[in-house]
């Protein structure tokens, strides 16, 4: 009997094993967009401001490549809201929109935000998610959001199947602003208020 226990308990572990490795692989895999050479990965400047690549980098929304949609690279660098210390840890971003269907996500790495470089409540965030999701520290890590949008007065909003993307893996948004420590309708307003300062938009509008 103690035999099979602990021969039990030894395929448990392997398995065990298993999953996690399986899980940390698709927790910190790269989407096929990221090119780490390209324009627009560069960290920001001395002084703080934007990356110093920026003004080569268009940030304008175009014809996806299967002409099906919209896609836009980078768009990170199209808002002055990122403060020097959050801006300098993403190194691409890029979002599509297709049939009422969005995703925007950036590479990012959480390893390089210098926290004297951000205040009390963003320190306290950042160190939030990297208890939530500790992939997110010390890698490049796709953080996004996709789903189903909705119309309302004329804004496209997340609709109420939206998720979280941690690399490979998806967390509903309940699950990810638990995770988070936030209130699930503040995440959802946060990321509305990211999809409305990137201007998305219904075709033709």
């Amino acid at each position: 009997m103690l035999r099979k226990l602990l021969i039990a308990l030894a395929v448990l572990v392997v398995l065990a094993a298993g999953v996690a490795y399986y899980l940390w692989h698709q927790a910190t895999a790269l989407p096929e967009w990221y090119d780490p050479n390209a324009p627009g990965t560069a960290v920001a400047s001395a002084e703080g401001g934007a990356p110093a690549s920026a003004p080569q980098v268009d940030t304008e929304w175009v014809q996806s490549a299967d002409g099906q949609g919209q896609e836009m690279k980078n768009f990170h660098l199209r808002t002055s809201k990122i403060k020097p210390g959050i801006r300098k840890a993403i190194k691409a971003s890029r979002a599509t929109y297709k049939d009422g269907h969005v995703e925007a996500g950036m590479v990012a790495n959480l390893g390089d935000v210098s926290p004297d470089e951000l205040s009390k409540g963003d320190q306290n965030f950042l160190n939030k998610a990297s208890e939530a999701f500790p992939s997110l520290k010390e890698r490049d890590v796709y953080i996004g959001v996709e789903g189903e949008t909705v119309v309302k007065d004329g804004v496209v909003q997340l609709g109420p199947n939206s998720k979280v993307k941690i690399g490979n893996l998806s967390y509903s948004l309940p699950d990810a602003a638990r995770r988070l420590g936030m209130d699930e309708s503040k995440l959802r307003a946060e990321l509305n208020a990211e999809l409305a300062r990137m201007g998305v938009r219904e075709p033709g509008k």
